[in-house]
């Protein structure tokens, strides 16, 4: 081929200075050239003859081009030196994104809003391919306020075939480049064109983009519920798709079902006469696998749907404090921590690294946390105060934790105090009625006023602990529900599986609110 190249790198040469050399340069590459292509070697003797004669030059050496042109390439495409594969499948292989805008938004140091700029990199947000469905798709969309009107992408076909894209106002299928703009705010159509130009296929592309930011809290009033409006104490669980709240009216026990996807609109439950009579037990009733527990008088009931109830057994418990994965937590009459791994058949006392002194004995509440870095091993929170009678000067609740290994027969940890020091100023503030919660990956806590040495207002903040109970601060991601602070009555919270936290409040408010981000669906590949 190289031969054919310079054979007519010589013969175009327009300066008449150059013929003779050129037809020396023609001469030397004949032989070549003949080899290869027989009329090529024909025309170079033609064009040296008429190299030498300028004024036939004029009227021949163009005509000498046209034809040794069109013969050169079509020996090059026949060459065995230049074999090109033709393919007659395609399909797109990869899908990339370029350097995409982010308008953010931020608050001043006067809580003025204020708006920049940034970039973000699209080759951080995988995109699937489904071949099946003809489908391209990011199953982690990208950020909130990120401007997809003009996005670069990179996209590669098998085999070498061609990439076309759809308009957005007609069937005109136009050449894709990875230097275009194109305007992903809507599905776009994009063509694999088999390099063969015998197969093509298309693809739906959609960009997705939240739709709102993702550590923003809003809360919503789901109005005024008069089944809690006379209550002097409350429980609320989340069992299922149902949320329950037990507590006391009238003297007596009672309880109240919803959906989670209501909250408005609340079913008196029909508790057993026995059961009812036990106003208390509302302080001692949690979930687990789907299934109520309440303590009644040291006898465990169990129940499915609140009203009907079965005794499990006698458990010499005066209180029951949590559920995890593997195992039912009480406290026994004689101040032991107890655990059941049998639904609360049976009960054996735990190892603490703490006297039993400090263990709470009021305003209990627990939560489970997977660790982050290994699913099978889980976090168990209790909180709750001390008797006022008892410790009249606490200024912080007391806080236990313990590491639950739920992988095949591992050793049993001891539960561990986390212990009140004057250098942590970040304890829980021993709140009447404090509440934890897992809520995410991270745990949250509320209350009403201060006790003892705790001077806090009720629910002046809502306080998040990011290392499992250890320390506790107020956090302005998660705000009062409004008009709520320093409003101290009776309430209960409890987070549904939505991923929605529910304040139930004595005067019959309810409130439900969620983080933007644990309410987004996960898409699927």
């Amino acid at each position: 081929m190289i031969h054919i190249v310079l054979f007519f790198f010589a013969l175009f040469s327009p300066n008449s200075k150059e013929y003779l050399k050129n037809a020396h340069l023609i001469n030397i590459l004949h032989n070549k050239a003949l080899k290869r292509i027989p009329i090529c070697g024909i025309l170079s003797k033609f064009a040296v003859k008429f190299q030498k004669e300028q004024i036939m030059k004029r009227i021949l050496i163009p005509f000498t081009i046209l034809i040794s042109t069109i013969v050169a390439f079509s020996s090059c495409l026949s060459s065995d030196d230049n074999e090109v594969t033709y393919y007659d499948d395609s399909a797109i292989s990869s899908f990339t994104l370029g350097t995409l805008n982010r308008t953010m938004h931020t608050l001043s140091s006067k809580g003025v809003d204020s708006v920049y700029q940034t970039t973000i990199a699209g080759s951080s947000y995988q995109f699937y391919i489904d071949q099946d469905k003809r489908e391209i798709y990011n199953p982690d969309s990208l950020p909130y306020g990120t401007d997809v009107r003009r996005v670069s992408c990179t996209v590669i076909a098998k085999n070498n075939g061609l990439i076309g894209i759809k308009s957005l106002v007609s069937d005109s299928v136009f050449s894709y480049s990875s230097t275009d703009s194109i305007d992903f705010t809507a599905p776009r159509q994009m063509v694999a064109i088999a390099n063969s130009g015998k197969a093509t296929r298309y693809y739906t592309v959609r960009v997705n983009v939240h739709q709102e930011e993702a550590d923003v809290f809003n809360w919503a009033d789901m109005g005024k519920q008069e089944y809690f409006s006379s209550m002097n104490g409350m429980k609320a669980v989340a069992c299922g798709s149902q949320l329950f709240t037990f507590g006391q009216k009238d003297g007596k026990l009672v309880g109240y079902v919803t959906d989670n996807t209501n909250g408005k609109t609340w079913t008196e439950l029909s508790l057993p006469e026995s059961l009812s009579q036990s106003v208390n037990a509302y302080q001692n009733i949690l979930t687990k696998d789907g299934v109520l527990y309440i303590l009644q008088d040291q006898q465990l009931l169990r129940s499915v749907d609140g009203s009907n109830w079965e005794t499990v057994g006698t458990t010499g418990l005066s209180r029951l404090v949590a559920a995890g994965t593997k195992k039912l937590y009480g406290i026994s009459t004689s101040g032991a921590l107890m655990a059941s791994a049998d639904q609360g058949v049976t009960w054996t006392e735990e190892k603490m690294d703490t006297p039993s002194e400090w263990l709470p004995d009021g305003d209990i509440s627990y939560a489970v946390l997977p660790l982050r870095t290994n699913k099978d091993i889980e976090r168990l929170v209790i909180a709750g105060n001390r008797s006022t009678e008892t410790y009249p000067n606490d200024g912080y609740a007391v806080v236990w934790g313990k590491v639950e290994d739920l992988s095949g027969d591992a050793e049993d940890n001891s539960w561990m105090f986390y212990t009140q020091t004057t250098d942590n100023i970040y304890s829980l503030p021993r709140l009447s009625n404090v509440t934890i919660c897992k809520y995410g990956d991270i745990l949250l806590a509320f209350g009403g006023n201060g006790i003892g040495a705790c001077t806090e207002s009720a629910f002046s903040k809502i306080y998040v602990s990011l290392d499992g109970g250890i320390s506790w601060k107020g956090s302005k991601t998660y705000p009062v529900p409004e008009g709520m602070a320093g409003s101290n009555q009776a309430f209960t919270s409890t987070v549904d599986a939505s991923n929605c936290l529910w304040i139930i409040f004595g005067d019959g408010q309810v409130w439900r609110g969620r983080l933007n981000r644990l309410g987004w669906a996960n898409i699927q590949k």
